[in-house]
């Protein structure tokens, strides 16, 4: 609530905008609260003030007529503006006679702190807000003198209503039609959306209606413009329908300039930041100032960097006043450095230390710092790197985007979970999330525990099916068995899990409203307690925590407002609209006070501010200056010199050299930002994959510089404000953090070659550590150090035929691979599995044409490679698969067809059991068997290398000693009595994908008996092996696709292990 306002009843806040009357930054206040007839406010702040200045100008003295005041960033134009208003009411002027507009609501909180804390020693009453945004003072007035029902939508609301809008074209030819042939494809795109969006922003603000744009598009050969009209008629018939007219900024502004503006009482009408406003806005507030007798606009023009959403500084360069008022010094005055470093993780690295040092040597409060960005795609990344070097960072809770923040998409996966069945990947998300709160290896061993319990029961469902069956919130006999079956295998901590989940579920399948459903789910899960504590705590944590409680009552914003609108409205619905949101929902901002944390904010974010220092990162070339001209598709920049200057859209107008003006004003914003210090950072890295430039704003900066008198043979002296260095990698301190200084410390120590006295010296100094328990410090923490973790060997009685040929070339590839975890299947792998799955189907019986077609739409789903290259992988893949087709069917007319994927479990030799799968047995007339084992690599092995194929030899040693059995009507390799085996025809390597005109073969002869049992006895050993708890680690010709060489001891990669 806010102690000024307007004199009319009518202008009270409406619940669209009543987040500007949230003062932002201040310590709770002492109130009294008295109630007038209207009923009226008052309120009396006795504390947090700050003193009048006394400025020695005639505006400030007089406080009459009209007036420009123009100055230089930090040359206290806003200032001079709140010092100005709360002399005015000190003088006895009524606040009622008194509106402030802002140009944005942040700057309007500012405004309305900053005058609050100037005459908080008084005691003053107002019907409504004396300080208001543009927009919300449009909003308030049209409301007053329009008998419509009115809402102010948000741009995320509005960029919904237009996707949904263009995908009904892409559905329906007949509507697609307004739009010109060559651009219907791209109707679909989220590009393609938004400049739809930014055209019609842009239109509005001018004040354009349909008819307008269509006979624009008529009159100039445009028939986009046509398009667009034709559009926004159906976009304004649309939101017509909801019962209220739900209006966006600049078709608020042009529907109120409809209407004749009357005399509202102000008198005193403050303008700041003028050069934000656009050409509608302009004319609302010249069509005030008719009434008032003392009026300022004021603003900087060196800080207009809005031409992008349509904004001018015409209104405060051209608009007649009577005295204009300059203030040239300014109250900041910063050192500036620039510092350019090799790559982005060293950038990163520089800026994290800087802000750590700052903080811990300067004394330099978190919140008294911020790092400034282009935009926001260089936040995330940044803001990752500050958080894992322990800098709380806080970003602006008004630019989040609900759907992307991991907190929000937990409660709407829980909200789904309820209504419909959620995929494996989604499943795994909600347990891995704040809802189920598990880790991946909490939750590998749940599934496993479910796994074996199904097995146990004699079931053969995945874990992932079984845990969907015991988070059902609709109790049932299945899931009471299940539940018995699990405990019995499943640890307390995992089943948590499986509780927390289900608990959460329950709660929320209770009938009720969105905002109902919404608390039952937040409230089960325990987060809310659990991140008050966190936050509290501050730090890094506490801000991340910060961030997921802004998000979570952004949420319940939207909630309300959704209920609001649609009050029927289902909780599936709400959810589909928070999914299908791409822009910052603009959400209130009830913080009252400042979060102890560095604000990472855009250049255009951070107009209005300062902080003590400031560092501006990510100066490139190519994205500052960013000279892509906006809205290209519509042909914004003609639209808009049209409209404004008269300019027709034919003529051929360059607007780079406008474009790199107002980037230079954007740059100038950033780096004025700064009371104390400002620091330029910037990559250069011309020898990387991405090339990487300091912005021509830093060369700028260095040609700015004055050199000394020189002789040729000396180097020119360089004096300047400016301090431009190239900083490297091996210049640069470590960053100054507890883990940093211990690495530095160990790094000394293990280094033999450094000097004796340093090694010496680092080993007092992680004495001196260790003995106040700082983590990473004592020797016994070190890896390498501790001995090994297991000291009994592995009970390992089982092996397969592949991991045999894997495990002769190296142990400790063939043991700890396959527990590396990939990101990505690589390619070649999946069409293995694939390409095996299609001979195992038609080995089957399947229609050949009909597997190929089902296991190539698999590889389409599955195949993630670059789209240049997806023509020739689909290609190659038909080919292989009509060649390993046509190979069977040769094959088949050869030899009869035993079965495929025939499991193999013969014991062949004391404590070695073969476990596998062959993937074709057939056997001859001569009752003899024949072995094929499919590659899908391009590469075949020699004839050399086949005949000595480990895998193939194990497999020929397999039925040697065993019998073929039938199980369920399935052929299967099992243990045969003493003396007995199969007969071998061959053993065959089918390699379909060769380059080769036909299926390339490797065939292994038959083998000796003795010849098999030689192998078998090098088995036993080879078990050992693998057992450990040592493994041996062996340079052999595959060493190159080794997943595992970073660990591995024979590699330079994997020499890590500690020499001291």
């Amino acid at each position: 609530m806010d102690a000024f306002s307007t004199p009319q009843e009518s202008l009270t806040e409406s619940p669209d905008v009543v987040s500007e009357d949230l003062v932002t930054g201040i310590p709770p206040l002492q109130q009294s609260f008295v109630y007038a007839q209207r009923p009226r406010v008052e309120i009396v702040y006795n504390e947090h003030t700050e003193p009048i200045r006394e400025w020695n100008n005639q505006l400030f003295q007089e406080q009459r007529g009209t007036w420009r005041v123009t100055g230089a960033a930090g040359a206290g134009v806003s200032t001079l503006l709140m010092d100005t208003v709360a002399e005015r009411i000190r003088r006895g002027v009524s606040p009622e006679s008194i509106i402030v507009v802002a140009a944005s609501r942040e700057s309007a909180a500012r405004l309305r702190a900053g005058i609050a804390h100037r005459i908080a020693d008084g005691s003053y009453t107002s019907p409504a807000s004396l300080v208001r945004s543009v927009h919300s003072l449009a909003f308030a007035l049209l409301r007053s003198l329009s008998d419509d029902q009115l809402r102010l939508i948000t741009g995320a609301e509005q960029d919904a209503v237009i996707r949904e809008l263009l995908q009904g074209h892409v559905d329906n030819p007949s509507l697609a039609a307004i739009w010109p042939a060559e651009a219907r494809p791209a109707l679909g795109l989220i590009g393609f959306a938004r400049e739809v969006r930014d055209f019609l922003l842009r239109s509005g603000e001018r004040g354009l209606e349909p008819e307008d744009l269509e006979e624009l598009g008529a009159r100039y050969g445009r028939p986009m413009w046509t398009s667009a009209g034709s559009f926004m008629r159906e976009y304004q018939q649309v939101m017509r329908l909801g019962g209220t007219h739900s209006l966006n900024a600049s078709e608020l502004v042009s529907k109120l300039m409809r209407f004749d503006i009357p005399d509202m009482g102000w008198r005193t009408i403050i303008i700041d930041d003028a050069q934000h406003l656009d050409p509608q806005s302009a004319q609302f507030l010249q069509a005030l100032m008719r009434y008032a007798d003392f009026t300022v606009i004021a603003g900087d023009p060196q800080q207009s960097v809005f031409h992008f959403r349509g904004a001018t500084p015409e209104f405060l360069l051209r608009t007649p006043v009577d005295q204009e008022l300059t203030l040239y010094s300014s109250f900041r005055q910063p050192t500036v450095e620039a510092k350019v470093l090799g790559s982005a993780g060293d950038q990163s690295e520089f800026v994290a230390d800087l802000l750590r040092r700052s903080h811990l040597l300067e004394g330099i409060r978190w919140n008294d710092m911020a790092v400034i960005v282009r935009s926001t795609a260089d936040i995330p990344s940044l803001r990752r790197a500050l958080l894992s070097a322990g800098v709380p960072v806080q970003e602006d809770p008004s630019d989040i985007i609900l759907s992307e923040q991991r907190i929000v998409s937990a409660l709407m996966l829980a909200v789904r979970a309820i209504y419909q069945e959620l995929s494996a990947q989604e499943l795994e998300e909600l347990a891995l999330g704040p809802i189920g709160g598990a880790d991946t290896v909490t939750l590998r061993r749940l599934f496993r525990g479910l796994r074996k319990a199904e097995m146990h029961a004699g079931g053969n469902r995945r874990a992932i099916e079984i845990m969907r069956k015991l988070i059902d919130p609709k109790e049932s006999e299945e899931q009471t068995q299940l539940r018995e079956q699990v405990e019995a295998v499943l640890t307390d901590r995992e089943l948590a899990v499986v509780d927390k989940i289900r608990a959460v579920l329950v709660r929320g399948a209770q009938p009720g409203s969105v905002e109902e459903i919404l608390w039952e789910i937040w409230d089960a899960s325990a987060l809310s307690s659990h991140l008050q504590t966190v936050s509290l705590r501050g730090g890094v944590r506490g801000a991340q925590a910060d961030r997921d409680l802004d998000a979570v009552m952004a949420l319940f914003d939207a909630a309300g407002d959704w209920v609001e609108r649609r009050p029927t409205a289902s909780i599936t619905s709400f959810v589909r609209h928070i999914a299908e949101q791409e822009l910052p929902t603009g959400v209130r901002d009830r913080r009252l006070a400042t979060a102890e944390a560095v604000r990472i904010v855009t250049a255009h974010g951070s107009l209005g501010q300062q902080w003590h220092t400031v560092i501006v990162a990510g100066v490139q070339e190519g994205t500052w200056p960013s000279l892509q001209e906006t809205g290209t598709l519509f042909g914004q920049e003609d639209l808009i010199d049209l409209i404004d200057s008269g300019i027709e859209p034919n003529t051929y107008i360059s607007r780079s050299a406008e474009k790199l003006k107002e980037e230079k004003r954007l740059f100038h914003v950033a780096r004025t930002r700064g009371t104390h210090r400002v620091v330029i950072t910037a990559v250069e890295s011309p020898e990387s994959d991405t090339a990487a430039e300091p912005s021509r704003f830093l060369q700028g900066i260095a040609e700015s510089k004055e050199q000394s008198p020189t002789t040729d043979s000396e180097t020119a002296s360089v004096q300047s404000e400016f301090d431009t260095e190239t900083v490297h990698l091996d210049q640069y301190v470590r960053l100054l953090s507890v883990p940093s200084i211990v690495a530095e410390l160990r790094r000394e120590l293990a280094n033999s070659d450094s000097p004796q006295r340093r090694r010496e010296q680092a080993a007092r100094q992680l004495a001196r550590l260790a003995l106040h328990q700082v983590p990473g410090a004592r020797p016994e923490q070190w890896w390498g150090f501790g001995g090994p973790s297991e000291t009994t060997s592995l009970d390992i009685s089982k092996v397969s035929p592949s991991l045999i040929e894997n495990a002769l070339l190296c142990p400790l590839r063939a043991r700890l691979e396959r527990l590396v975890e990939e990101e990505n299947t690589p390619i070649h792998m999946l069409k293995g599995t694939l390409a095996h799955a299609f001979a195992e189907a038609i080995g089957r019986g399947a229609d050949p044409a009909e597997a190929q077609q089902l296991v190539t739409q698999a590889l389409e789903v599955l195949l993630d490679a670059p789209a240049w290259s997806l023509p020739q992988h689909m290609a190659q893949w038909s080919t292989m698969l009509q060649r390993l087709a046509h190979w069977i069917d040769v094959s088949n007319a050869q030899r009869d067809l035993i079965g495929v994927e025939v499991p193999v479990n013969v014991t062949v030799a004391p404590g070695v059991e073969l476990r596998g799968r062959i993937d074709r047995l057939e056997r001859n007339e001569s009752d003899e068997y024949h072995i094929v084992d499919f590659k899908t690599g391009k590469q075949a092995a020699t004839k050399e290398e086949a005949n000595d194929n480990k895998q193939l030899l194990a497999y020929q040693l397999a039925l040697h000693r065993g019998q073929l059995v039938h199980r369920d009507d399935e052929p299967a390799i099992v243990t045969a009595p003493e003396q007995q085996g199969l007969a071998v025809d061959q053993a065959v390597l089918v390699y379909p994908a060769t380059d080769t005109k036909s299926v390339t073969t490797r065939e292994q002869a038959p083998k000796e008996p003795e010849e098999l049992e030689k192998f078998s006895a090098t088995l036993p050993a080879l078990l050992e092996s693998l057992s450990g708890p040592q493994l041996i680690a062996r340079v052999n010709s595959r060493c190159e696709q080794c997943k595992i060489k970073t660990m591995c001891p024979v590699q330079p990669e994997g020499k890590m292990i500690p020499e001291c």
